[in-house]
């Protein structure tokens, strides 16, 4: 490993991401609520002042006091280079495809506090998990479909695809948003395989109830599923039909990724 940048922004970091149409392109999403881009692999960051004009910005918000909203979720658009989708807690899903020039509002039938934005290749379909449960839009975001079969918790928050069919979906959701966490999360782990329409509960080798929320979730070329909640690592190798506990004691999870 090698330094890049000591402090590349002077805001809190709440998402990161990377687009695997340009080399070096680079994305942070900070609080308060603004997207900075690197075209050297993070050597220099340039702030998208324009999110700020967007309409609404003033009203964007975050429940715990001072109420500070931020991009929590950073999607490159596979359909446009250099189009890129923003999730902000709170304060709904933009796009851009002209270098942050303009930002487009995609929030027709969507709830606004975004904790995952996920579009998928080759498709007009966009998938978004929110506060209020999961969201998925058939026509590039412009509308949204509110779909809660089989989830019976509505705080969702991680999403991840299977590595073997867009179709095949995993979220961990809460029972009540953070306020409501003081006794546990009550959160579970769910898959859908029709693209979110419909959700089952996973449960084999898993807790009864998770009192730490799920917040990371990956997936590897194999079908492998991993889920992270606090200091445990959980794993499946049967695309969520069983669990097993990979490592635990670990410092809070933060991050996940599969390579």
């Amino acid at each position: 490993w090698r330094l890049v940048d000591d402090r590349p922004v002077a805001e809190d970091v709440w998402a990161f991401a990377g687009d695997p149409k340009l080399v070096g392109r680079l994305y942070l999403g900070v609080s308060p609520a603004l997207l900075y881009q690197s075209d050297d692999g993070g050597r220099n960051w340039t702030p998208f002042e324009s999110i700020k004009r967007i309409q609404g910005y003033e009203n964007w918000t975050f429940p715990p006091p001072p109420h500070i909203p931020h991009v929590r979720s950073i999607a490159p658009d596979p359909q446009g280079t250099g189009a890129v989708f923003i999730g902000v807690e709170e304060g709904g899903v933009y796009r851009t495809d002209d270098g942050g020039q303009a930002w487009e509002s995609l929030n027709e039938g969507l709830y606004w506090d975004i904790h995952t934005v996920r579009p998928v290749l080759s498709s007009s379909i966009i998938y978004a998990t929110t506060g209020a449960g999961f969201h998925r839009s058939d026509d590039n975001g412009y509308h949204w479909r509110h779909i809660t079969t089989g989830l019976d918790r509505s705080y969702t928050h991680p999403l991840v695809a299977s590595s073997r069919s867009s179709e095949v979906l995993y979220t961990a959701a809460a029972a009540t948003p953070p306020p409501g966490w003081k006794s546990g999360a009550n959160a579970a782990l769910y898959r859908s395989n029709d693209g979110g329409e419909h959700w089952m509960r996973l449960s084999e080798g898993l807790p009864e109830q998770f009192d730490t929320m799920v917040r990371q979730m990956a997936v590897d070329e194999e079908g492998g599923v991993y889920a992270a909640s606090g200091s445990q690592l959980f794993t499946s190798g049967d695309e969520g039909e069983t669990w097993r506990i990979a490592a635990s004691g670990l410092p809070e999870v933060r991050a996940l990724m599969v390579v």
